[in-house]
Formats: structure tokens, C-alpha cells, sequence
């Protein structure tokens, strides 16, 4: 129930771009309790003055024009601590990028059987890290690997898929027919990548799957012993 209700404020603060007494009005929670559902979702500042004209409150203008404000700066933030770390990651060791994958197939990556490597996301750059790394330290030819997308009903199946198609510089021959996914409201609660559907990289292969699968081991025995 209350997740529903997360979604549902949500949907309300995406698409109506409603104010938090707007949505208090028909969500019943606590103020805190939207607030932190919210947080990542303030209104533009142009959506502000126009509310501002619609005789809003003087109390929900200053709230989110706060909310803006704090924005702004985690944007700044984070924009300064990416600078930091993009200059440290200038020169990224082989050993290093081959510990990044190993910890992405950990934790992302399908252990169900002995011979598929597949890994699943949203980011189009954790797909490509995964096909970068599987030519690099495997040997992979690009041409063995497929993908899987799935979609949703609503969604442009063909434009996503070229898009995918772009992102992966893969063929449209590489890829196995898209599963289309139930739509329900959770399905666009989320920002940015997971708009364009979830992406599976497979590399069938019983020999590759194996080593990776022991490299993995052999590398958490050897950090926690």
C-alpha cells in the first residue's frame, strides 16, 4: 500500500507538476514522508512563478523554491566531485578494469546455469562496459554476442531498439526478439536510462562462463581471507 502511494505522488509531482499540499490533498502521509519521496523530484522554476500567479501560497513558494535552490547545489556538487574522480580515473590499470568487471558480473551478472554470461541493466553504459570487457580479457569476437531488450507497451519498440542498436554498436541480427514487459505504475518511477527499456548482454560460451565464475572466487577468497 504504501509503496502504491509513493507511486502514485509521484505520477502526481511528474505529470501535473502538483505542489505538496496539492498532493497531501490526496495522498494521505505524513509531510516528511513526502518530502523524501519527493526529493529528487522538485518543480521547475518557471512551473513556480506560474503557480506564484495562480495565487499559491506564500509558504509552498518559499518550500520549493528552497527545494530548487538545494538542487542547484547538489547539482554543483556533484558536478564537482565527477571532476574530481574523472581526474583520478584518467589512467585506470588493465588489472583494475578487470576487477570492475569481475565485481559487475557479482553483482549484476546471471549465475542461473553453466554456460550463459549475461548481464541485465538500464544503462547503456554498463551494457558496453560488459561488451568492452568480455573482447578485452576474454577474447570475445562482438560478433558471438547477442542482447535482449525489454520493453514496455507504451514505449516506441522500434526506436528503442535502434537505439540500443546504436548504443551497443550491435547488429539488429544480434539481437533476440524484445519481451514486452506488463505495464504497471512503478514501471516509469525512475529517472533517465531505465526510460529506454532493460538491456540483457549475452555471451553464451561454457568455457568463458566457467573462468570468469572462478576468477570471481578466486579473487573474493583472496581479498576476505
Amino acid at each position: 500500500m504504501h509503496h502504491e502511494l509513493k507511486q502514485k505522488a509521484i505520477e502526481l509531482r511528474m505529470s501535473r507538476h502538483l505542489s505538496y499540499s496539492a498532493i497531501l490533498a490526496q495522498i494521505p502521509v505524513a509531510k516528511s514522508t513526502l518530502s523524501e519521496w519527493l526529493k529528487n523530484y522538485p518543480l521547475s522554476k518557471d512551473r513556480i512563478l506560474e503557480l506564484k500567479r495562480l495565487a499559491w501560497k506564500k509558504n509552498e513558494i518559499k518550500i520549493e523554491l528552497f527545494r530548487e535552490t538545494m538542487r542547484a547545489k547538489r547539482e554543483e556538487k556533484d558536478k564537482k566531485i565527477y571532476t574530481e574522480y574523472l581526474f583520478k580515473f584518467r589512467r585506470v590499470s588493465e588489472k583494475s578494469l578487470f576487477f570492475s568487471g569481475l565485481m559487475l558480473y557479482l553483482a549484476e551478472g546471471s549465475k542461473t546455469d553453466k554456460y550463459t554470461l549475461k548481464v541485465t541493466n538500464t544503462d547503456p553504459r554498463v551494457c558496453r562496459f560488459f561488451i568492452f570487457w568480455l573482447e578485452k580479457f576474454y577474447n570475445t569476437p562482438k560478433e558471438k554476442i547477442r542482447a535482449q531488450l525489454q520493453l514496455y507497451p507504451t514505449m516506441d519498440v522500434e526506436g528503442e531498439a535502434r537505439f540500443w542498436e546504436s548504443e551497443l554498436e550491435l547488429k539488429k541480427s544480434q539481437f533476440y526478439k524484445t519481451f514486452m514487459r506488463e505495464l504497471r505504475p512503478a514501471s516509469f518511477s525512475y529517472k533517465g536510462s531505465s526510460r529506454h527499456g532493460i538491456c540483457s548482454v549475452i555471451f553464451s560460451n561454457t568455457e568463458t562462463k566457467g573462468r570468469v565464475m572462478m576468477a570471481i572466487k578466486a579473487y573474493l577468497d583472496t581479498i576476505l581471507k
